[in-house]
C-alpha cells in the first residue's frame, strides 16, 4: 500500500528549486569554511561563491551537521563587518 503524501509539503520539488545547487567544488568548500569562520555574513559568502544564498544556507546546514563547522557570534549573519 502507497504511502498518502496530500497533507505534506515536500521541499524542493517546484521549478523554482531548479537553481539551488547541491554540489560544491573542494576549494569552494574551504573558501566557505575560511569566510565563514572569518565571520562573513551569509550573503557575501554566497556572493564570493557565485552562488543563491538558498545554496550557502544548505552548505551550513550540511557541514554544521557532519560537524565541519560550528556555531558562531552572529549567525547567518555573522559579525565581520562588510562595506559594499
Amino acid at each position: 500500500m502507497g504511502r498518502k503524501v496530500d497533507s505534506r509539503y515536500i521541499l524542493f520539488t517546484g521549478d523554482v528549486h531548479e537553481t539551488v545547487k547541491f554540489d560544491f567544488t573542494i576549494q569552494q568548500i574551504g573558501t566557505f569554511i575560511t569566510m565563514w569562520d572569518q565571520g562573513y555574513p551569509i550573503n557575501k559568502i554566497a556572493q564570493r561563491l557565485n552562488t543563491s544564498k538558498v545554496s550557502a544556507a544548505l552548505i551550513v546546514m550540511d557541514l554544521e551537521m557532519t560537524g565541519k563547522i560550528g556555531s558562531r557570534a552572529g549567525g547567518l549573519l555573522g559579525e565581520q563587518k562588510v562595506v559594499s
